[in-house]
């Protein structure tokens, strides 16, 4: 099965999102893709993930923040039943960040700790899918920031069109 209405930046947000929800996304190529697609699902309830970038795409001034944590933004569109989750800064970062709080060498799973090297091997095709990156979030699923955002968007995917926004705002503390 694929949930189309779950819709990913880059490969590494693909495979993250995918083994919260374990399920199949939608992967677009990049930021700008991720809300292009949103926007053309006009009437349809739609999440997107992206990065929190430097180079912010103009379509992210529709929606609102209605929660945020240090590394996560949550947002709903002004007037459509859709959400956004920003990761700070990027995924990648994130991963990493979450691995040193949990005290998880990364290199036990093949995948580098150092930041370069790392995203080198995430912007990939093949992270997607990568056996690895799986082992190592399946270590890092009792992170805080893992759990919020397996919460979130678990409770989109379920609510949908009957979101409460305070409710899911709550994941994030």
């Amino acid at each position: 099965m694929k949930n189309f209405n779950v819709i990913t930046e880059c490969y590494i947000d693909t495979n993250l999102v995918e083994y919260l929800l374990n399920d199949v996304v939608n992967h677009q190529g990049g930021c700008n893709e991720v809300m292009r697609t949103l926007n053309n699902k006009k009437d349809i309830f739609a999440i997107g993930v992206i990065d929190d970038d430097k180079r912010v795409n103009q379509n992210v001034n529709n929606f609102v923040t209605i929660n945020q944590s240090e590394k996560l933004i949550l947002m709903k569109h002004k007037e459509r039943c859709q959400y956004l989750i920003r990761i700070k800064p990027a995924a990648d970062m994130f991963i990493l960040n979450c691995a040193k709080e949990e005290y998880v060498d990364t290199n036990q799973f093949g995948i580098p700790s150092e930041l370069k090297a790392f995203t080198e091997l995430s912007k990939s095709v093949s992270s997607g899918k990568d056996s690895r990156f799986k082992a190592l979030f399946k270590e890092l699923k009792n992170n805080k920031d893992f759990v919020a955002l397996k919460r979130i968007l678990k409770y989109l995917c379920e609510k949908q069109y009957k979101v409460n926004d305070m409710e899911v705002s709550n994941y994030l503390g």
